[in-house]
C-alpha cells in the first residue's frame, strides 16, 4: 500500500524523501523505504491550497489516560523497540525535520515510544514502538 501525497513542489519533496527520510524515489515520485516499511506516491498539486496535511484531532476520552495525539498525523509507522532510537538519530543526522522528539509513555501493561518527522509540506510521519512490561 502506498499513500498518495499532494505536494507543493515535486522535485523538492522527492529530494527530501530520498535524502532526509531514506526512501528510494523514482522519477515518477514513488517513494519507498524498507525499514520501517513506508510507501508514498508524491504528486504535485495543481494549487497550493490543495496541499492539506491533517490537523490535530479534537480531544477525546482515550483509554489508559492517554492524552491523544500531540499534533495532526498523516502517517503512523510502527517499528521495533530496539531500533526506534537509532531511527530517530538517523533522521536527525540526515537533516530531517523533527516534528517532535521521542516521547515515552507508560500505558500500564506496555511501554510505548514515539517521535515524529515532518516533510516540506508539513505532513507528519510518526514512528512508534511498544513493548510489554
Amino acid at each position: 500500500m502506498n499513500q498518495v501525497r499532494l505536494v507543493s513542489d515535486l522535485q523538492r519533496s522527492k529530494e527530501y524523501y530520498n535524502n532526509q527520510l531514506g526512501c528510494t524515489v523514482d522519477s515518477w515520485g514513488h517513494a519507498e523505504r524498507k525499514e520501517p516499511r513506508l510507501g508514498f506516491i508524491l504528486y504535485e498539486a495543481e494549487h497550493a491550497d490543495d496541499v492539506r496535511p491533517n490537523r490535530k484531532p479534537r480531544a477525546a476520552n482515550y483509554p489508559k489516560q492517554w492524552e491523544g495525539p500531540l499534533s495532526g498525523i498523516d502517517t503512523y509507522a510502527y517499528t521495533d523497540w530496539d531500533r526506534i532510537d537509532d531511527l530517530l538519530e538517523q533522521f536527525r543526522s540526515d537533516g530531517a525535520v523533527i516534528h517532535y522528539e521521542m516521547k515515552l509513555e507508560d500505558q500500564g501493561d506496555m511501554l510505548w515510544k514515539e517521535f515524529a518527522v515532518s516533510d516540506p509540506d508539513q505532513y507528519v510521519i510518526v514512528f512508534g514502538a511498544g513493548k510489554m512490561k
